[in-house]
């Protein structure tokens, strides 16, 4: 890390800026109730099954829902993929589904960068829809913005921001969740006034170079002297690496070994020098 040349830093939200995971479990039951109810149980199994890893969607892969495939995939170049059950599908046959490089979206090739994409993703193999899906998400976040939702405070992550800011860094957050909720999750983690600029509705990872975009042009500020810290790196860390950022990658579940980042950390614990010490 060149700290020095640091004059902005890019966050993102969830799994971020707190790491509180029992909502997933929420999410699940939420999109499970809106499942038919013959498969109610299967959608059960198979998401415990990717809490564990022990499922072949799992963190750090891309599911292709056209195609009902799992796929082995790093900056579009497809390696491997599996159907469903965890089958093989041979080298020719992955040569000839993916010839070309595949480019994730939100609309039906979505890359399982975090534990939101997990349910998510296993909702729609069992035949739930986009608006049911979107649908189940807005009512977690709902959950997540009322008193039962209890939220762990990272230690000394305010007072690292504050320092950071106070030094002259300047400080934005980019999430693809909407304003009232995440602004409702800052107050409960003591962030909401931590800084410059918040930016909901981000449509990462294909609106994230046009969102670092609008901020290299709203604060004057080159590309070289930002840094992007997130956990998931096809929405925060790809990108930002091919734009000539520094990034810190939050890799909680070891997925990145071998994933390009400036730094590749476990916890958000680990960060807080880097932010607190930026520019100087």
């Amino acid at each position: 890390m060149e700290l020095s040349k640091v004059s902005l830093i890019i966050y993102d939200l969830d799994g971020t800026l707190y790491e509180d995971t029992h909502h997933f479990d929420y999410y699940a039951k939420e999109l499970k109730k809106r499942l038919p109810a013959d498969v109610q149980d299967a959608f059960q199994t198979d998401y415990e099954a990717a809490r564990r890893d022990d499922h072949p969607l799992r963190i750090g892969r891309t599911y292709d829902a056209n195609r009902d495939l799992i796929l082995v995939q790093i900056k579009g170049d497809v390696s491997e993929v599996y159907k469903w059950d965890g089958t093989a599908l041979a080298e020719a046959e992955v040569r000839e589904l993916y010839p070309e490089k595949v480019e994730v979206n939100l609309t039906d090739m979505f890359s399982v960068g975090d534990l939101w994409w997990v349910p998510g993703c296993i909702s729609r193999h069992y035949g739930l829809t986009d608006a049911q899906t979107t649908e189940a998400f807005l009512a977690t976040r709902e959950f997540m913005m009322g008193p039962e939702f209890h939220m762990n405070r990272i230690e000394g992550l305010v007072d690292a921001i504050a320092k950071s800011r106070a030094g002259g860094v300047k400080q934005v957050l980019v999430t693809n969740s909407p304003q009232p909720d995440s602004e409702k999750i800052l107050d409960k983690i003591g962030l909401l006034h931590s800084f410059d600029e918040k930016i909901f509705m981000a449509k990462k990872p294909s609106g994230t170079k046009g969102v670092f975009e609008r901020i290299k042009n709203q604060f004057d500020i080159p590309y070289e002297r930002m840094l992007s810290v997130g956990d998931n790196w096809v929405n925060e860390i790809l990108p930002a690496m091919e734009l000539g950022f520094q990034t810190v990658y939050i890799d909680p579940h070891d997925i990145g070994v071998e994933l390009e980042c400036t730094q590749r950390v476990h916890q958000m614990t680990e960060v807080l020098e880097i932010i607190a010490g930026a520019g100087k």
